[in-house]
């Protein structure tokens, strides 16, 4: 099969994820949002800590496996390249490989443990290397098995900092390598097939060509060109300088010769499934492909689309210019990749019907000069010479050159020509045709599209094949798109018989919705779903998630009791299986049976249901064709009518704003635009501010609203109180209550107990009760946050850090004074320490005591006299060192990438 394997990955996975409602945040989750907001920030360091914190809970704890799983990518991907967001640090591949294993180890994900053998190898730990690219292969990932076939094929050398090659370290061993492409050719692999011939032929013969005998060979090709008047038009490498050994590839099958640097390996391209060459097998900055076509006579190719094909390079812009050697007539351009981020040197050579590619793929541009010798002694090497092995692998076969031309014609979207070319190579014998043909009446971009002849020729391919990736087509076909569950369940079993990786989630589909005939059957399903999970199937989780949230109840009992409540007249019930239909859980339901599931448990009492008809109505509205009527505000009104609380802040805004457009009365309006508007929404605080004239009581409600909104992380909150403070500044300006003083500096006034004592200077002063003594303190900004955009950056950066901490609080006085607060224990002195960081200026204050009972006892005090305070508009700047660093200067940190980063001060 080989080639069409992706073809078999475009059939989707079925997921019951969406519609469900998210969760309160646990710690761990704030952990993580805190590690990737640090990430961002540049600050790797403590990001590093904290995911290694969550890696370690996620291996005792089940429950946070997936947080765990995300941290190891995380952590791999930062120690693999260098960087990770706007964080960067030193490369180290060999810890990015223990964080990679662990990942492996919490998720068995074929793409990751390939990936972690093929970083083992670069960095030269063979025997895990061979041991991952094995785990690898029992996950189903072809390049593993092209892989071990070529480590076994060539053999490893340890290869040390200049470029010398150690001893072999796994010696070559041709049996090793013939086993590993048999067992990915047996699964009808071409290049697998092609890479086994190569070493069976091997293992039993001489290099083909002996070097005495290359001279010849070369000698009597250019003396033919010669004398047919062929001028060479190359650019041609001085032999005295060449600094490489060079010996000789030859395929006898197709029928060509090039030279290749000696010690060179072949590998695969794990992305693209191509072979090339390179110095070894984990060498990236420098790649050689080769590419053979035999065209037949009535071919669209053409020498200038084929070196495009080979390149993909059909939107580049070309330099094309003829290349003609002494061996070889072609064209050749350098151009930079822009989808490869490569730069890119290529030659496309022809004799008659016969065309090759080279093309050497560089990591930039730059680098070509490094490689120019190898480029051009190999290009200039190339020549066509006669095949001299037979094989059913050859492009110089009819089926495959009618087989090829289909390929070619279905990569351009030429469907007619791909069609053609693909029956006619099938009437020659191709197998591969077939594939390509089951395509094109499978494809539903082709004009070919056809689910009656997608599944004979696919059924008459398994009868020759026994694929599985052919019978997990057909039960796809009859479960997706014919609904008969029976075939696809009988196609199902025989792909999961013949060791199909995905086909048991879909099996466990079938239980888990219950459409056979024996109805649901959750204990099935949830062995199948597991197995689907071992097989690296994520879809697979929530599924397992849901059936074990039954808590052992059998799960088509369990749907019976909810129908039978439903028939009884259950709103409750009726809303459960309302939002089970349209998340899909337990229920498979499409757009017609969800809206009456609703419209049901609407009838039965359910206002939440009259919210989701609204969602629903709304989306459909959102449809730029949809010219019925406007259903949605209907009913988003009738659920606020009837006290349904759990609006989003949008739709709040909707129903107010309807409403709001049908009285007349002010006050009506104002109270309610108010009900958005405590949401923190801030179009709804637009409206309020329209209509207020005045700062009362209403409005000082709402302003304490947004402040406890804005404490919990919302920004919005932030930018609606801030709008608010600009029309009634009486917000921020608090007057002193009978029990206050005002206390005041240069800088700013606070409001305190009558009965404290206060000393007070520019820099700050001491309030003391009791036997307990405040410290505040006035302290330099040390960023500019004039701009309301960089104001919400100190602020997200300040939730990141804090709000996670069970000892800390978000602390907001106003919209551009936030802070925090935190508890702390040192040497037996208890103490509470604010900070609040305004656009100008920094604030500290400290409350120390030995009595913790007197410390919490003053702790509520301490924070209104915080919130209280009003600046001067004066900036406050520094004169010594040491007032200097004191307060944000501690806990803001500059970094190479500009970006701040906040800390707990020490």
């Amino acid at each position: 099969m080989g080639l069409f394997g992706s073809f078999f990955e475009k059939i989707p996975f079925l997921s019951n994820l969406g519609g469900k409602k998210k969760s309160t945040k646990s710690n761990v989750e704030l952990q993580y949002d805190k590690a990737i907001n640090q990430m961002e920030n540049g600050n790797a360091e403590e990001a590093i800590d904290i995911l290694e914190k969550i890696v370690d809970i996620a291996i005792v704890e089940s429950n946070y496996k997936n947080f765990g799983v995300d941290s190891l990518k995380i952590l791999g991907e930062l120690h693999e390249t260098g960087k990770y967001s706007n964080s960067k640090i030193t490369i180290d591949k060999a810890k990015a490989c223990q964080y990679y294993e662990k990942y492996v180890k919490l998720n068995k994900e074929g793409e990751m443990i390939y990936k972690l053998a093929m970083m083992l190898l670069d960095i030269q730990n063979f025997s895990k290397a061979i041991t991952y690219f094995e785990k690898a292969t029992d996950c189903g990932i072809k390049a593993a098995y092209m892989n071990l076939g070529s480590i076994y094929e060539n053999g490893l050398q340890r290869i040390d900092q200049y470029g010398n090659k150690s001893d072999y370290v796994v010696p070559v061993d041709y049996d090793k390598a013939m086993m590993w492409y048999k067992k990915l050719a047996d699964t009808g692999d071409s290049k697998a097939k092609s890479a086994y011939d190569r070493v069976e032929y091997a293992s039993k013969h001489t290099d083909s060509i002996e070097f005495e005998e290359k001279d010849k060979l070369y000698t009597a090709i250019s003396e033919d060109r010669r004398a047919k008047g062929k001028e060479p038009r190359y650019k041609a490498i001085d032999p005295s300088r060449l600094q490489y050994q060079y010996t000789y590839v030859h395929n006898q099958v197709d029928g060509y010769i090039h030279k290749l640097p000696k010690d060179w390996v072949k590998t695969i391209n794990e992305d693209t499934d191509e072979e090339y060459y390179a110095p070894s097998i984990t060498y990236k900055d420098f790649a050689m492909y080769v590419s053979y076509d035999s065209i037949p006579r009535d071919s669209k190719k053409t020498l200038e689309n084929y070196l495009r094909y080979c390149n993909d390079a059909f939107e580049e812009e070309l330099q094309l210019k003829a290349y003609i050697t002494e061996y070889a007539d072609g064209i050749c351009t350098t151009f930079y990749h822009k989808e490869m981020e490569k730069g890119v040197v290529t030659f496309a050579f022809y004799k008659g019907k016969r065309l090759a590619c080279m093309k050497f793929v560089c990591a930039s541009m730059e680098i070509i000069e490094q490689y120019e010798e190898i480029i051009f002694e190999t290009a200039n090497s190339f020549a066509f010479v006669d095949p001299t092995l037979v094989s059913d692998q050859s492009a110089n076969r009819k089926d495959n050159q009618y087989y090829s031309e289909a390929v070619y014609c279905y990569y351009l979207e030429d469907y007619e020509g791909a069609m053609a070319a693909a029956k006619q190579a099938l009437k020659l014998g191709s197998i591969k045709a077939s594939y390509l043909l089951i395509e094109l009446y499978f494809d539903d971009d082709s004009p070919y599209k056809d689910i009656e002849k997608t599944i004979s020729y696919a059924k008459q391919l398994f009868d020759a094949t026994k694929d599985p990736d052919l019978a997990f087509l057909l039960g796809n076909i009859y479960d997706q798109q014919l609904k008969d569950y029976m075939k696809a369940l009988n196609w199902y079993e025989h792909a999961h018989r013949l060791g199909h990786k995905r086909v048991a989630f879909y099996l466990g589909r079938f239980y888990y919705y219950g459409v056979l005939r024996t109805k649901r059957d959750g204990e099935k399903a949830l062995e199948y779903f597991k197995e689907a999970q071992a097989n690296g199937i994520l879809e697979a989780e929530a599924y397992i998630k849901d059936i074990e949230e039954l808590k052992g109840e059998d799960l088509q009992t369990c749907v019976d009791k909810w129908e039978r409540a439903v028939e009884a007249g259950s709103g409750a019930a009726a809303l459960k299986v309302a939002l089970y239909k349209q998340s899909q859980v337990f229920f498979m339901a499409n757009s017609y049976e969800i809206e009456k599931a609703f419209n049901e448990a609407l009838g039965l009492g359910s206002y939440q249901a009259a919210y989701e008809l609204g969602k629903i109505y709304q989306q459909q509205e959102a449809a730029e064709d949809f010219r019925g009527e406007i259903k949605s505000i209907k009913y988003f009104e009738k659920a606020y009518d009837n006290k349904y609380e759990d609006f989003d802040k949008d739709n709040l805004f909707k129903v107010v704003e309807y409403k709001a457009s049908k009285v007349e009365d002010v006050g009506d309006k104002i109270d309610l635009y108010l009900q958005s508007a405590c949401m923190g929404y801030v179009p709804a605080v637009e409206k309020v501010l329209e209509l207020a004239t005045t700062a009362d009581r209403k409005i000082e409600t709402l302003y304490m609203e947004l402040q406890s909104i804005a404490e919990t992380g919302d920004d919005s909150a932030i930018i609606a109180m801030n709008k608010l403070e600009k029309k009634f500044n009486s917000l921020v300006i608090k007057q002193p209550t009978d029990a206050q003083k005002i206390i005041e500096n240069k800088f700013f006034r606070l409001c305190v107990p009558k009965e404290c004592t206060a000393v007070i200077n520019d820099d700050g002063g001491t309030i003391k009760f009791a036997d307990s003594v405040v410290e505040f303190a006035v302290a330099e900004m040390p960023v500019k946050a004039d701009e309301e955009a960089d104001y919400l950056k100190i602020y997200k950066l300040i939730l990141s850090e804090y709000l996670p901490d069970e000892s800390a609080e978000i602390v907001i006085a106003n919209s551009r004074m936030i802070g925090s607060g935190i508890r702390d224990n040192k040497n037996n002195i208890h103490s509470y320490s604010i900070l609040l960081i305004s656009s100008k200026n920094q604030y500290l204050f400290k409350l120390s005591s030995r009595d913790r009972r007197e410390m919490m006892m003053f702790k509520d005090k301490v924070l209104d006299i915080a919130k209280s305070l009003v600046e001067t508009g004066e900036i406050y700047v520094a004169t010594d060192g040491e007032r200097k660093n004191i307060g944000l200067s501690w806990l803001l940190k500059s970094n190479e990438s500009g970006f701040l980063s906040i800390g707990k001060m020490d």
